[in-house]
């Protein structure tokens, strides 16, 4: 399967940006990992995973929750978004307010999200690459929603961006591509689209492991 390199002492120590308001961690609420748990109940039938292409500290209201990292190194879970507005078919209100965090797929979904990867390629990470916690942490982030959602851990009911591009047909690296999380590690071999099914199945291995 897999794995991370061990650069997270690295990761730390990159100055973040000063992001505007509205994504500034401080403007919503958010919790240390271990003390965050969903509490809105509704319908909830999918989740989806991604990627910010930010740096660890800037979050992000298209996602409703976003793993980020303070500078102390300490992770966060920042509900950004509000999970009601996407507890509906959003495409039958599409002017009432929702996340739109993977495209057509936002009815009843959920979206949660590293904040890393900003300038990656499939080669080179960048200053602001993914780390064994991060990852770590977005899928606690994500067996905790499905358990409360009683959302199914398969291919069908979560899977990442890269697996939803993959599947509706824009997976890839162009402007108008996605391939959040279809790598963990950069590497000089060119992506293809096998990696974004196996690290999608990486993601909910880790999930489904015993908290």
């Amino acid at each position: 399967m897999p794995r991370l390199c061990a650069c997270v002492a690295e990761a730390r120590i990159v100055e973040v940006h000063s992001p505007k308001p509205e994504n500034r961690i401080g403007t919503y609420p958010h919790w240390t990992l271990d003390a965050w748990k969903p509490g809105v109940p509704g319908r909830i039938e999918h989740i989806y995973t991604h990627w910010s292409a930010h740096d660890y500290g800037s979050v992000f209201p298209a996602y409703h929750f976003c793993v980020a990292m303070l500078p102390s190194g300490t992770i966060v879970v920042v509900n950004t978004h509000d999970v009601r507005e996407n507890m509906r078919d959003v495409y039958e209100g599409p002017a009432l307010p929702y996340a739109q965090h993977t495209r057509n797929r936002n009815s009843f979904a959920l979206g949660i999200a590293v904040m890393a990867m900003e300038g990656a390629t499939p080669f080179d990470f960048g200053r602001f690459p993914l780390t064994e916690e991060l990852v770590d942490a977005v899928c606690s982030v994500g067996a905790r929603l499905a358990a409360f959602y009683d959302v199914p851990v398969d291919a069908d009911h979560v899977m990442s961006h890269a697996e939803a591009a993959l599947r509706d047909g824009y997976f890839g690296t162009g402007k108008e591509q996605r391939w959040d999380v279809a790598r963990l590690t950069p590497s000089p071999k060119a992506l293809v689209e096998r990696e974004a099914l196996e690290v999608g199945d990486e993601l909910r291995a880790r999930m489904c492991r015993p908290a």
